[in-house]
């Protein structure tokens, strides 16, 4: 090829012939020269020689990646990759040269690639669809100009939950971009740093969550960059980012997270903190649960996302993964036909994945569920509830959620001592986790560990302190419990679940023992238009919780309400 041509040589494996045929004629309608034979290049000596030439001569060489080149261990086109890698041996490290290349779905960090292929920005292209912005892009570096940065490719879906749904697992993973800070405070940095991959290591504990390594985003340290862009580049569907500022002793942390489909804000916090060069891993050890958890945990910003992304995909259509994200939703809709969506979705899951333990898990739950929380009187689901979670934890022994399902369905079945440690297990395996802290300690106090179980409780809502108001119930018996009822009322008050009829159950029992009986009188009656039957059924309901002697506690003050309670004899023929 005469020297002052400049071309642009494209590598891909036979089975992306279609994809690959779009980006030349992109390309070429750019008016950029591409060396993509389909139909002369034959093998031999002269072919393979004619490769070694081209990659040779080249400008730039494209590498087309997909679940096709994963697949094939051996291919001719992994032959010119290596060639260009060797290539790259003589070239300055900033020349631009190598331009990787998605295709599909692949995770960028999962892809079968040379590792000099990882030193360089990546762009996915679904199908094989080329923005203009892209071809703009390749002929600024044919030309020897600075690339701009690549607009997002146009998506392989029209809206952003239907592209999700449609990628599966490998469509909602996280990245985590390095921290920003300004100046060359050399302690600010570290802290910088220390945040960005504390908050990763963080978020890979919980096992709902597919995280983008760390090594995949640090490229992007201290560039200017567009969120969406990298989300395509990388295969990320979520993106956070943070920055640091100091202004004298004072330190503010600024975090956000983006939904990189669609540009959207999903959550936001600042957070303000003296700042002393000898307390960074305080800082980080302060800092970093709280975002995580805040984030990641059942009730976070990431589940709530993920789960209505696939909330309208028809059962028969979810990936086990999906079914997993979609049961979250659960814990924020909390109705029986909410519990039966997720446990027709989980159980089509595990016959899909009879290993994968976090849907065995979350089936566990349902089943747990259907007993403890709701009038759902089937025999089997206790029995289901136990099996499931013990599969759970044979197939991800180092999970906390099978753990977490186990420490539930024992309890349910009064076999506390194994409960607690269930439980403290599913904690000690993600002590990240606010919603299982707060509810594992639930559990154990109710099983009889008050102290244990109300720390734990604590902990969890110090963690996030966007958890439901319900992880208050914790904290609200023992204060009960003890007669210290103003401050149980103080806790009831903050429960916030204004449509579930046992807030105003316990709000008419504070008020009653405090003697504020017109209160009681209406909490009273706002609980009966929820739930009529309250009366026949209240210690039926609260022994499946807590111990005989604080039920009955419990009724003395629904009584001084005003509500009639039926027998221990009439509560058990009720089951």
């Amino acid at each position: 090829m005469p020297e002052d041509k400049k071309a642009i040589f494209l590598s891909y494996a036979s089975q992306d012939l279609e994809p690959a045929r779009r980006i030349c004629d992109a390309l070429q309608a750019a008016g950029l020269e591409v060396w993509f034979d389909q139909s002369e290049l034959r093998g031999g000596d002269a072919w393979d020689a004619a490769i070694r030439r081209q990659v040779r001569d080249c400008t730039l060489f494209m590498a087309l990646i997909s679940a096709n080149t994963n697949a094939r261990s051996e291919g001719y086109f992994r032959r010119e990759w290596n060639l260009a890698v060797q290539r790259m041996l003589d070239m300055a490290d900033d020349r631009p040269f190598l331009l990787p290349v998605l295709i599909d779905d692949t995770p960028e960090p999962a892809a079968r690639v040379p590792d000099r292929f990882r030193e360089r920005q990546w762009t996915r292209l679904p199908q094989g669809v080329v923005p203009a912005e892209f071809a703009e892009r390749v002929a600024r570096l044919l030309g020897g100009q600075p690339a701009l940065p690549v607009a997002t490719p146009v998506p392989a879906q029209p809206t952003a939950p239907a592209a999700g749904a449609a990628r599966g697992e490998d469509g909602f993973r996280v990245a985590v971009l390095p921290f920003k800070c300004a100046g060359a405070n050399a302690d600010l940095t570290a802290l910088a740093e220390g945040l960005s991959e504390e908050i990763v290591t963080g978020l890979s504990r919980f096992s709902h969550l597919r995280v983008i390594s760390r090594s995949s985003t640090s490229r992007y340290a201290g560039q200017a960059i567009d969120v969406r862009t990298v989300g395509m580049d990388i295969g990320a569907r979520y993106v956070m980012e943070g920055s640091l500022r100091q202004a004298g002793a004072q330190l503010r942390v600024a975090v956000q997270l983006v939904d990189a489909a669609t540009g959207a804000h999903l959550w936001a916090e600042t957070y303000e903190r003296p700042f002393r060069s000898e307390d960074l891993f305080a800082l980080q050890d302060d800092l970093v649960p709280r975002i995580v958890s805040t984030v990641a945990d059942m009730h976070g910003v990431l589940p709530r996302s993920m789960s209505d992304a696939v909330r309208n995909k028809a059962a028969d259509q979810l990936t086990p993964y999906e079914a997993l994200l979609h049961s979250f939703g659960y814990n924020e809709r909390w109705t029986t036909e909410a519990l039966a969506e997720a446990r027709t979705c989980l159980e089509r899951a595990v016959q899909q994945d009879p290993r994968n333990g976090d849907c065995w898990a979350m089936l566990s739950l349902m089943y747990s569920n259907e007993f403890g929380h709701w009038d759902i009187r089937d025999p089997a689901s206790f029995e289901k509830a136990l099996r499931a979670a013990r599969t759970a934890v044979l197939s991800a022994p180092l999970h906390s959620l099978p753990h977490y399902a186990l420490a539930q369905a024992l309890f349910f079945r009064r076999e506390f001592p194994a409960a607690r440690t269930a439980a403290e297990r599913a904690v000690s395996l993600n002590p990240l986790d606010a919603a299982t802290a707060a509810f594992m300690g639930l559990l154990i106090a109710y099983s009889g560990d008050w102290p244990r179980g109300c720390e734990l409780a604590e902990r969890g809502l110090k963690l996030n302190p966007n958890l439901p108001g319900m992880y208050n119930y914790t904290a609200w018996h023992d204060a009960y419990g003890r007669k210290d009822y103003r401050r149980a009322l103080d806790l009831a008050l903050k429960l916030n679940t204004p449509d579930n009829f046992y807030q105003h159950a316990v709000l008419a029992m504070c008020y009653a023992q405090l003697g504020e009986m017109d209160a009681a009188h209406k909490s009273l009656q706002e609980m009966l238009a929820l739930k009529p039957d309250y009366g026949k059924v209240a210690r039926q309901l609260h022994g499946k919780w807590i111990q005989p002697e604080l039920v009955e506690q419990l009724m003395d003050g629904l009584r001084k309400a005003g509500l009639e309670i039926a027998a221990t004899d009439d509560a058990s023929a009720a089951r």
